[in-house]
């Protein structure tokens, strides 16, 4: 009889140490895939919004404008009592469509706080060189309307300000690499998410 006991104690306590041991696992489990849903959903959040901002960034330095554009800056100049200067109101055009688009970069930009929890300082130097340009751009086009500047310097900012046309841009060539630099790291954690696009011919 207690031989019966023992081995039936023994048995319990293996049964319930399995038990604390699979919920242990089905918990482990369960966080792991938890914690890697959060990663891949921030991944995409991270590329796709970076691709907005490229093509924000584009966008922003256009120099074809519209004529409303000139009066929203006119209408700004004056409620603020800053001179209007109808000769370089042009250069404003920039600072003004950021200021415009200004909540959806500081949207972009607070996402580097969610991925240093996942990825290391690299990919927060990306969000820095973004941040960066956004402000080259939004300083270069004050100072091109406020500031009396040598032509020289003058044409140094305007290239940072507007696009000039040409492949070589330098604004667009690093932007793209920064974006293509997010993909590259990024795009791996949700691949298998992509199917394949099938084509008509049309």
């Amino acid at each position: 009889m207690d031989f019966y006991n023992i081995v039936k104690d023994g048995l319990t306590l293996i049964i319930a140490g399995a038990g604390v041991w699979v919920a242990w696992s089905a918990l482990k489990t369960w966080r792991k895939e938890f914690i890697g849903k959060k990663k891949i959903d921030l991944a995409c959040d991270i590329v796709e919004q970076a691709c907005n901002m490229k093509d924000l960034i584009n966008q922003i330095r256009k120099p074809e404008y519209l004529h409303s554009e000139l009066e929203e800056i006119r209408k700004d100049l004056k409620g603020r009592n800053i001179e209007i200067k109808e000769d370089k109101i042009f250069f404003l055009i920039p600072k003004h469509r950021m200021r415009k688009n200004r909540e959806g970069i500081e949207n972009f930009l607070k996402l580097r706080n969610k991925a240093q929890l996942y990825w290391n300082k690299e990919i927060l130097e990306l969000f820095m060189k973004l941040s960066t340009i956004f402000r080259d751009i939004m300083d270069t086009s004050e100072s091109l309307y406020s500031k009396v500047m040598p032509q020289d310097i003058v044409y140094v900012a305007k290239r940072i300000s507007f696009d000039n046309g040409k492949d070589n841009d330098e604004i667009y060539v690093k932007v793209q690499k920064i974006v293509d630099e997010f993909k590259l790291n990024l795009e791996p954690l949700y691949k298998d998410r992509l199917t394949t696009w099938k084509k008509l011919n049309i």
